[in-house]
């Protein structure tokens, strides 16, 4: 159970990140995540032995412990959780973790904001890869009155009435690389 935030991946989800025009943010996640290590050996074997399965039924109290404000275990290396969480400007955040992103908001040293997801190595091949992992997600960045959107790879866009502006991706596989880069107001 070394690492265990490093080996947590998405499944279905849905995901959140809101900037505000000072370059504050917040974010959510409402979804499945999955413990790697269990799904590759799962696949292989067809099964979990008991003694881990005991293991990862205890480590949602560990997942609430960090913060989530639901984790509840699903069997098979899965976890139901719900996250919300702020941060100031100028603070990274990668959710669940670096190693394993499904999403990350990186403020550069020019004032942009980088939010996007990709593996460390997009070269290394992906664990998820022959297993019975379901992939579907959606990323929904809303963006506050005064960001300018400097680039972006969405898959569709809205403008409200009310000054935000939401862009959308759909998350089917693990290579999927949503990326956008944003300045917010000074």
């Amino acid at each position: 159970m070394r690492n265990f935030f490093r080996t947590l991946a998405p499944e279905q989800f849905d995901a959140t990140v809101s900037i505000r025009a000072d370059g504050s943010y917040t974010y959510s996640y409402d979804g499945i995540l999955i413990f790697v290590p269990a799904l590759i050996q799962d696949s292989r074997a067809g099964r979990l032995d008991a003694h881990m399965e005991a293991q990862l039924k205890e480590a949602a109290s560990q997942l609430r412990q960090e913060g989530f404000r639901n984790a509840e275990y699903l069997g098979r290396g899965r976890y139901a959780v719900v996250l919300q969480r702020s941060h100031a400007k100028g603070e990274s955040s990668f959710f669940p973790s670096h190693e394993m992103k499904v999403f990350s908001i990186r403020p550069q040293p020019d004032g942009t904001i980088l939010i996007g997801a990709s593996r460390p190595d997009a070269t290394a091949p992906c664990q998820l890869i022959g297993t019975d992992a379901e992939i579907d997600g959606r990323l929904t960045v809303t963006l506050e009155r005064g960001i300018d959107v400097l680039k972006h790879n969405a898959q569709s866009t809205l403008s409200t009435l009310d000054h935000f502006e939401a862009y959308h991706w759909r998350i089917k596989s693990p290579d999927a690389d949503p990326v956008m880069i944003v300045h917010p107001m000074k």
